[in-house]
């Protein structure tokens, strides 16, 4: 009964979210490009590819679950030279980003969407040994159907966020259902272990490691020296020149930086302001806010290689309008902000420029970062604000006082560096259930 009511529920709901997912595909190109796939309904191609041995199947949600779930599938393979992955990602950027890097044996989908007969679909067709599920996205139906077949299923680099933690708390009829279906839960921090087993994890199940992101933040010198040098040949950097960064910005963050830039360019000369938006798709929302400022930008995508003859004037502001390159920016700037942490309570990942030895602050929201958070404030290593004003006020600071903000760049970095390690031993920890995984299906087909 449970179940037959949990997919009458979801399926209503998914009826009525469907004009807003029809409206991300006209607004988001990509999004509308792979839809079908969600239906798991495929090509030819991708068809065969997929039914072409056995699969281990890795789910990430977005860009950073990415890089966690690629450097753990690129450890995995160098222990199990053999291993063919189904890779699934939820977002049109994470998905360009993958297809870009993914080993010819492998295949890459958007993931189905959680209904009985597309799961049914899916799993008929593809012969599986087990899931992992990068962080979060535990969705009911997937794990009913994966143990009903005997596939375990895997959270790496498990974390329950606080919003999160409330909202299953309130729902114990369907946590107490799921939780068990897991087989193992290799969880960023105590904490997050705990509450894994207060939602209904076997305690056996549960294991502590820390964050993976940190084994994830890898620095490219030639990559990083390419575009400095690119930047210094059309004279937006200098070697005096300090730059300020906006990671993975929001709307309304990138007005707020360069209304600090304005403000702080008149004694500081040599300031220069670099955005990432999160979503390049917004690149013409930036440049009207920077055009109401009276600012001028140019597009990292359409600056020339070298120099014209006769050289445009120098633009106030880079807009880095491409994907997968933030962190070669990163790499030489001096300062750096770490969005969707000023006006929202989702801050971005701060490890990267943490591991580059960058001068990182914060906005009063980075819930889905809290445990990183709390051991980069033991550290010494991260500065929070709350508003604006505030911002201003430490970036002037770090400005007047480049020393100060090196020596926290120092902490961080350090703080990385010790904190490394635990993606191989996450591929340690689930290739211990490899012998079980043979086993179960082998009986199985055996039976």
């Amino acid at each position: 009964m449970f179940w037959f009511l949990y997919n009458l529920l979801f399926h209503v709901v998914y009826l009525i979210m469907l004009p807003h997912f029809l409206w991300r595909m006209r607004k988001r190109g990509g999004y509308r490009k792979g839809f079908l796939e969600r239906i798991f309904r495929l090509s030819e191609a991708q068809a065969k590819t997929l039914s072409d041995g056995r699969k281990l199947w890795v789910h990430a949600v977005s860009v950073g679950e990415l890089q966690v779930g690629m450097a753990w599938m690129r450890a995995w393979r160098a222990e199990h030279p053999d291993t063919r992955f189904l890779l699934t990602v939820n977002t049109s950027t994470a998905h360009q980003i993958a297809a870009e890097s993914l080993d010819p044996r492998d295949v890459l989908l958007y993931p189905p969407v959680d209904s009985p007969p597309v799961l049914r679909k899916l799993l008929d067709h593809v012969d599986l040994s087990a899931l992992v599920l990068v962080e979060t996205e535990m969705w009911p139906n997937l794990l009913h159907n994966l143990h009903r077949r005997g596939i375990p299923v895997i959270l790496l680099n498990g974390r329950i966020s606080d919003r999160s933690y409330r909202r299953l708390l309130r729902a114990p009829w369907l946590t107490r259902r799921i939780y068990p279906l897991v087989k193992l839960y290799l969880m960023q921090s105590e904490g997050d272990a705990k509450r894994a087993r207060e939602l209904g994890a076997p305690p056996e199940a549960v294991k502590v490691m820390h964050s993976n992101k940190y084994d994830v933040a890898e620095r490219s010198p030639e990559e990083e020296e390419s575009r400095r040098k690119r930047l210094e040949t059309l004279g937006f950097l200098s070697d005096t020149a300090t730059v300020l960064l906006g990671s993975s910005t929001w709307p309304g963050e990138e007005a707020a930086l360069a209304r600090i830039y304005m403000g702080t360019r008149k004694t500081h000369p040599n300031l220069r302001l670099i955005l990432v938006p999160r979503h390049f798709e917004r690149t013409h929302e930036v440049e009207a806010d920077l055009h109401g400022l009276g600012l001028t930008w140019w597009r990292w995508s359409a600056l020339p290689d070298r120099a014209p003859e006769t050289p445009d004037p120098v633009a106030d502001v880079l807009i880095v309008d491409t994907t997968g390159e933030l962190k070669h920016f990163i790499g030489f700037a001096d300062l750096v902000f770490i969005g969707k942490s000023l006006f929202r309570a989702e801050g971005q990942n701060p490890i990267e420029a943490a591991n580059a030895g960058k001068a990182v602050v914060t906005g009063p929201g980075m819930a889905n970062f809290k445990r990183v958070m709390e051991e980069m404030r033991t550290a010494d290593a991260i500065r929070e604000i709350e508003t604006e004003d505030d911002l201003r006020a430490l970036i002037l600071q770090w400005l007047d006082h480049p020393e100060t903000a090196a020596a926290q760049g120092e902490r961080a970095e350090t703080l990385v560096a010790a904190r490394k390690g635990s993606i191989a031993r996450s591929v340690h920890e689930i290739g211990e259930l490899e012998g079980i995984i043979r086993i179960r299906r082998v009986a199985t087909s055996d039976a």
